[in-house]
């Protein structure tokens, strides 16, 4: 899954390697910070519905709430009659044309309307980086996939579209560091995630969770398809040749898996990201480098 799984936008590809300034919005407060917007539509419509050109999943967004047209040279903030109001720097607004450097509140999240090329684009494109990114596995961090994570659930739960949690965790990982050292546990967490990021789909997220304990959300997956997913995920890494400065050792991990389906219906995300938890634990206890499930 992209960094946009619950807000997502239609960006043009247009003008690579330019270094003309085009028209934008940047996220400068919300769960994606630093994403860019280039407004390179005649209308661009804001808002929580799946057919808008930038869906915003905040839960003080409209389902339409507000656009921006262009006319002539200029840019046109327009509110579409939302329940909470758009704000331009601060202030309610009906219509209000936009100028270089105005800020665009809609609820919990604020854009800011400027004028970027290529080189602002890359900086930009850096900071969020390292918002959303591990800096040791260079996979999503928690921070990210906590607030994806409450996104998909409420997007899953309105829509009755299924949803599963993968959490693993390596196997005596203090005794690979107390054994190896700590840069060799370091290596295996970085190893672990790249040889797992490139057997995934695009459209799930895979992060690190905190220590070495991983997650996956599975849009789209219900029980059935988890499950056999996540017993694939431990033979890919029981199989991995692990070698670290002259020393080889092997690794294996324990699995939790749980959904939302048909025949699990969790009311909160907290609930569905416990029960995996619980499930990871069945598996520890039943002896490791195995899945646990519900049942």
């Amino acid at each position: 899954m992209q960094d946009k799984t619950s807000i997502q936008s239609k960006k043009s590809n247009a003008h690579k390697g330019s270094r003309e300034k085009r028209p934008c919005l940047i996220m400068i407060e919300g769960d994606f910070l630093g994403e860019i917007y280039f407004l390179d539509r005649e209308t661009v419509v804001f808002g929580r519905s799946d057919d808008v050109d930038i869906i915003l999943s905040d839960t003080e967004v409209s389902r339409r709430h507000a656009m921006i047209q262009k006319k002539d040279d200029n840019f046109v903030l327009t509110d579409l009659r939302s329940t909470n109001g758009t704000l331009l720097n601060g202030v309610t607004v009906v219509e209000e044309r936009l100028s270089d450097g105005d800020k665009i509140q809609l609820g919990g999240i604020t854009l800011k309307f400027c004028y970027q090329d290529d080189i602002d684009e890359e900086y930009h494109r850096q900071l969020r980086n390292m918002a959303i990114r591990d800096g040791l596995t260079r996979i999503y961090n928690k921070r990210f996939v906590m607030d994806t994570l409450n996104k998909e659930f409420n997007y899953s739960y309105r829509h009755n579209i299924a949803l599963s949690i993968i959490l693993f965790d390596i196997d005596y990982f203090k005794k690979l560091n107390d054994t190896y050292g700590h840069p060799a546990g370091d290596y295996a967490l970085k190893r672990i995630a790249s040889v797992i990021e490139k057997d995934i789909r695009g459209y799930d997220v895979f992060a690190r969770y905190g220590g070495e304990e991983f997650i996956f959300l599975l849009r789209n997956s219900d029980l059935t398809a988890a499950v056999p997913f996540a017993e694939r995920i431990r033979q890919l890494v029981e199989k991995t040749e692990f070698a670290y400065e002259g020393e080889s050792f092997a690794v294996t991990i324990s699995v939790g898996v749980a959904a939302f389906d048909e025949e699990h219906r969790y009311k909160s995300e907290t609930e569905l990201l416990a029960a995996a938890d619980s499930c990871l634990y069945k598996a520890k206890n039943n002896g490791r480098n195995q899945v646990g499930s519900p049942g």
